[in-house]
């Protein structure tokens, strides 16, 4: 079930890519396709968040051992900061905002898809890879 993580961030890296081309199409689209594509991204967002809660970062302080993680502290700050910085994004750039400004919020897209991108490297180095490593050390063999 853990790999379902991964393929969160491709899954949500993938719905981000699609929201820009749609916004950078000619004619502008109409905004039910621009609302679904946002939902779809914030849903997937907000799932993965419980999903990374419940199988990496809640199982990895339960186990006592996160200081021996270097990297680690930092990537779940950068988790919880990014739910703000996603909600600031949405917030500016609602609907009315958009069609006041289709290439403003197309540059705001490519701005976020490179946080995003970034972010996610950082948690797969950083923290699922060595937490993974660090609790399947922890699990009981049978």
């Amino acid at each position: 079930m853990t790999a379902d993580l991964f393929e969160d961030h491709r899954a949500m890296t993938a719905i981000a890519e699609e929201l820009l081309e749609l916004v950078r199409q000619t004619p502008r689209p109409r905004l039910e396709a621009l609302t679904q594509l946002r939902i779809q991204l914030g849903a997937r967002a907000a799932q993965h968040l419980r999903d990374e809660d419940a199988m990496i970062i809640r199982p990895l302080f339960a186990s006592g051992r996160i200081d021996e993680l270097p990297g680690a502290q930092e990537a779940i700050v950068a988790i919880r900061e990014s739910r703000a910085h996603y909600s600031n994004h949405v917030g500016k750039w609602t609907l009315s905002a958009i069609q006041a400004d289709w290439d403003g919020y197309a540059e705001a897209l490519v701005t976020m898809i490179d946080y995003l991108k970034r972010l996610l490297i950082r948690e797969e180095k950083d923290l699922y890879w060595p937490a993974l490593h660090l609790l399947q050390q922890d699990a009981p063999q049978a």
